[in-house]
């Protein structure tokens, strides 16, 4: 398993997996315009050269905004997410945040629980912050 910054080459299959994971997926042109920028965190996680995830992050001072994090169905329970997490950790403090702050569907509870085991916090709940389905969701923040 290799865990790497996000290439202009690994968009088509990160938004294979977008499109399998999220009711409204990011397109190409986000994927593409999004890491080019010099304030963001893009991660792929590879097996065997194949993508099976991705994390991306908006860095603004002290603190990183994660956009999205995604392992593809047919990889998951194997490790992929907590991987990409303590990855974007790390690269998140490289950059100079001190925090990481996401948004996650109240009614996902795997990834909730992979928060959690990570060192997030819940901090509140945005209402109806999620569109197809409408859900709230739960505010998150770790110290790095």
């Amino acid at each position: 398993m290799l865990i790497r910054k996000m290439a202009l080459e690994d968009v088509t299959a990160v938004v294979q997996i977008e499109q399998e994971c999220f009711s409204l997926p990011w397109s190409e042109k986000s994927f593409e315009d999004s890491i080019l920028r010099e304030d963001t965190i893009f991660l792929v996680c590879e097996e065997a050269s194949v993508v099976t995830g991705y994390m991306g992050m908006y860095v603004s001072f002290d603190e990183a905004s994660v956009t999205n994090v995604a392992v593809s169905p047919a990889f998951r329970k194997r490790g992929y997410g907590e991987r990409l997490v303590t990855a974007a950790k790390e690269a998140a403090k490289c950059a100079g945040a001190e925090s990481i702050f996401l948004e996650v569907r109240v009614s996902n509870a795997p990834a909730i629980s992979l928060y959690k085991k990570m060192g997030f916090e819940e901090l509140g709940i945005r209402k109806k912050f999620y569109e197809h389905p409408v859900e709230d969701a739960i505010i998150m923040k770790v110290g790095i």
